[in-house]
C-alpha cells in the first residue's frame, strides 16, 4: 500500500487530537493534583473552598446503625475491600466509612456531597439521620456503580460547627466492594464537579460506543463482500466484544440476571485484548499467525478459568489479570518487529492505538485494584476508538490511493483513447488516400491504354506504312519522333515513387534506339540518389520534357556523336537535392552571343514549374551542357 504525506499529517493530526482529549479528560478530575492529605482543599473560584477526602474512617462492623467503635483510616479510592469484609460479615458484605467537615468556612451557602464512585448499593446519612439510599425510589438500577454521586445537604439537617457524613455500603459477589474520592463542598461547584464526572464516566463510553457500533456495522458489511479479508473479520470481532464491555459503564439495567451479565462484563476484559491480538496477527501478518491466535485463545479460556477458581475461593482476581502480562509483551514485540520489517506508516499508527489500548486496559487494573489512582477514571471504554481510528486512516488512505489509481488508468486511457482514435483517423486519411491513389492508378492506366491503343497504334501504323512505301525520311523521323513522344508522356504517368534515376532509366530506353540510328553513343554516368518526395507524374513530365528536348537539340543542331547524362547528389546555396546534367560533344554555341530561343525559354519555365533550377552553358567547339538541379525538400510552386 502506498503512504503519502497526506496520511501521515492526517495521522499526527488525529494523534495530536487524542492526546489533548485525553488531557482534557484528565484535567477534568476535580480532584486532579489534590495533594494527597487527609483533608484537601482546592480553591474553585468559589469564596468558600471544596474539601476534597482522600482519606476516611472505615468500620467493617456488622450493624444496621453506624458504629460507635471499631474504625481504622483508610486511603480513597479504594475497591479493594471486599476479602476484608467477607472475613467480619456475612453475606451481603459491606463496611462503613465516615468524614467529618466544619459548617463555619461555608456560611450560609447551600452545600452539597459528591463521590465519584460507589460499590455497589449503598446508603447516605448526615449527622446520623438518612440522607439517600441508592435503591429506594431514586431510580438508579443494578449498574448504577460507575454513576457519579450528588446529593444536596439540606441546610435543616446541618449543624453550625462539626459534621459528620457516613456511607453503609454492601455487595453481593461477584461485584466489587469500595468508595471513591468524597467531595463536600458549595453546590454549583459541587454539582458542576459532578457533572464532569458524569460526562467522562457515561457520557463519553456512550458516544464511543456509538462510533463503535457504526464502524463494526461497516466493517460487517465490507467482510460480508470480502471475506477472505480476514482482518475485516477480525476487527469486526474486537467492535463486538469491545461493545459489549462499555456497556456496564453506563447501562442502569440488564436484560439477564445480574449477577451473569456483570460476570460476563468482568471475563469479557480478556476476550477484548485476545481479540485485538488476533486482529493484529492478521493486520501485521505476523508469522505462524494461526499457532498464535490458537495459544492466545487458550490463554484466554485459562484466564476466565482462574478468575472464577480464585472467586470461589474469596481470594483476590488480581492474578487472573496478571496472566495476560507475557502474552501481551509477546505481541507487543511481534508488533513491532513487523513495523520496522515493513516500515509502513499504517503499521506505526496501529501498533500505537494498541499499545495505547493496552495502556488504558493495564491503567484500570491497577485502578481497579487501588494500586495506582492514575486519571481517576476508567480508560479502557477508548480504546476501541483508537484501534478503529487507525484502521479508518489506514482504509481511508487506501481508498484515497485506489481513487488516485483510477483516475490515472482513467488519464492513460483516454491519452489511449485519443491516440487509438488518431491513429484511426489517421488510418483512415491514409485509405482515403490509398483510395484515391487506386482510382487515380485506374484512371492513369486507362488513359494509358487508350493511348496506347489508340493514337500510339495509328502511329506505329502510321509509321510502319511510311516505311512500307518507302516515304520521304522526313516523314518517317517525324512518325519516330511523334511515337518516343508519346510513350515518353506515357512513362511520366507511371508513378515512379521519387525516383529521378529510375525516370532517367524510361527516358534512355525510349532514346537510346533513336541515338543509335542517329550513330550517336549514349554515355550513362548516373549515381544513386536520393528520392524526391514532391515527384508527381506532372513533375515526372516535366523533367523528361526538359531532357528530351536537350537530347533532341543535341541530335539536331550540335552534331554531337556523344550524348552524356550524369546525376549525383549536390548541395545549392545549402539546400541538398539533385544534378543531373545532358552534355554533348557536338560544336557548341556562344550562349552570350545567341538569344534564347523557344526551346530553352520552357526548359526554364518546366525546370521553375517543379522548383528547380535550370542553367546551359556551351562554348564552340566545346559542346553544351544542360543541368537541371532539383532539391530534395520543395518549396511552394506556383500552380
Amino acid at each position: 500500500m502506498r503512504i503519502d504525506g497526506r496520511m501521515i499529517r492526517f495521522g499526527l493530526v488525529v494523534a495530536l487530537a487524542a492526546f489533548i482529549v485525553i488531557a482534557t479528560l484528565i484535567s477534568l478530575r476535580p480532584d486532579f493534583a489534590s495533594g494527597g492529605s487527609a483533608v484537601s482543599a482546592r480553591a474553585s473560584g468559589q469564596a468558600a473552598p471544596v474539601l476534597v477526602f482522600d482519606h476516611a474512617d472505615i468500620s467493617f462492623a456488622d450493624a444496621s446503625a453506624i458504629p460507635a467503635t471499631g474504625w481504622s483510616r483508610g486511603t480513597l479510592p479504594d475497591f479493594t475491600l471486599l476479602s476484608a469484609a467477607r472475613t467480619h460479615r456475612s453475606d451481603p458484605s459491606g463496611f462503613w466509612a465516615r468524614v467529618a467537615f466544619d459548617r463555619a468556612p461555608f456560611g450560609e451557602r447551600a452545600l452539597a456531597l459528591n463521590c465519584d464512585m460507589i460499590r455497589d448499593d449503598f446508603v447516605v446519612y448526615l449527622n446520623g439521620a438518612l440522607l439517600y439510599r441508592s435503591r429506594d425510589g431514586s431510580g438508579d438500577g443494578m449498574f448504577g456503580w460507575n454513576h457519579p454521586l450528588f446529593v444536596s445537604l439540606p441546610p435543616s439537617m446541618l449543624r453550625p460547627g462539626l459534621n459528620q457524613i457516613a456511607f453503609q455500603v454492601e455487595t453481593s459477589p461477584p461485584n466489587l466492594l469500595g468508595l471513591g474520592v468524597i467531595r463536600i463542598g458549595p453546590d454549583a461547584a459541587i454539582r458542576s464537579a459532578a457533572d464532569r464526572q458524569y460526562f467522562i464516566g457515561n457520557v463519553m463510553p456512550q458516544i464511543v460506543s456509538g462510533y463503535l457500533l457504526i464502524l463494526t456495522v461497516g466493517v460487517l458489511s465490507f467482510w460480508a463482500r470480502r471475506p477472505g479479508d480476514h482482518v475485516y473479520g477480525w476487527l469486526a470481532l474486537v467492535g463486538v466484544v469491545w461493545l459489549f464491555r462499555n456497556l456496564h459503564y453506563f447501562a442502569q439495567g440488564s436484560p439477564v440476571a445480574p449477577e451473569l451479565f456483570w460476570q460476563a462484563s468482568t471475563d469479557s476484559i480478556f476476550l477484548v485484548m485476545t481479540a485485538v491480538f488476533a486482529f493484529a496477527t492478521s493486520y501485521f501478518a505476523l508469522p505462524r499467525a494461526a499457532l498464535l491466535r490458537w495459544t492466545m485463545f487458550g490463554l484466554c479460556g485459562v484466564e476466565i478459568v482462574a478468575r472464577h477458581v480464585l472467586l470461589a475461593q474469596g481470594l483476590s482476581e488480581l492474578p487472573a489479570f496478571l496472566l495476560t502480562i507475557p502474552i501481551s509483551v509477546l505481541m507487543v514485540a511481534a508488533m513491532l518487529q513487523a513495523c520496522l520489517a515493513s516500515r509502513r506508516t499504517d503499521h506505526w499508527l496501529m501498533f500505537a492505538a494498541i499499545a495505547a489500548a493496552l495502556v488504558g486496559g493495564f491503567h484500570d487494573m491497577t485502578y481497579s485494584f487501588n494500586i495506582y489512582n492514575g486519571a481517576g477514571f476508567f480508560l479502557q471504554p477508548y480504546g476501541g476508538l483508537a484501534i478503529f481510528l487507525a484502521f479508518d486512516i489506514a482504509l481511508t488512505a487506501r481508498l484515497q490511493d485506489a481513487l488516485v489509481d483510477v483516475e490515472d488508468v482513467n488519464i492513460k486511457l483516454e491519452a489511449r483513447v485519443a491516440d487509438v482514435t488518431a491513429t484511426l483517423e489517421r488510418s483512415e486519411a491514409d485509405r482515403a488516400k490509398l483510395h484515391i491513389a487506386s482510382a487515380v492508378d485506374r484512371e492513369r492506366e486507362r488513359i494509358m491504354r487508350d493511348i496506347h491503343d489508340g493514337i500510339g497504334s495509328s502511329l506505329v501504323t502510321a509509321l510502319a506504312t511510311a516505311r512500307h512505301r518507302n516515304d520521304s525520311p522526313e516523314t518517317i523521323a517525324t512518325l519516330s519522333r511523334s511515337l518516343t513522344d508519346l510513350r515518353i508522356g506515357v512513362d511520366s504517368l507511371e508513378p515512379v515513387g521519387g525516383d529521378v534515376v529510375g525516370l532517367l532509366a524510361s527516358l534512355r530506353h525510349r532514346m537510346e534506339r533513336e541515338l543509335k540510328g542517329a550513330g550517336v553513343a549514349f554515355v550513362w554516368k548516373v549515381n544513386r540518389a536520393p528520392p524526391l518526395p514532391w515527384l508527381d507524374p506532372i513533375g515526372a513530365l516535366h523533367i523528361l520534357r526538359i531532357f528530351q528536348e536537350a537530347i533532341g537539340n543535341a541530335l539536331s543542331h550540335a552534331g554531337a556523336r556523344t550524348i552524356e547524362v550524369r546525376c549525383d547528389a549536390r548541395d545549392d546555396d545549402g539546400r541538398a537535392g539533385i544534378l543531373i546534367e545532358i552534355v554533348d560533344g557536338g560544336d557548341g554555341f556562344d550562349a552570350e552571343a545567341v538569344s534564347p530561343g523557344n526551346g530553352l525559354a520552357n526548359m526554364a519555365a518546366r525546370a521553375d514549374a517543379v522548383g528547380g533550377t535550370f542553367s546551359c552553358r556551351s562554348e564552340h567547339g566545346t559542346g553544351t551542357v544542360v543541368a537541371l538541379w532539383l532539391p530534395l525538400v520543395r518549396d511552394a510552386v506556383p500552380a
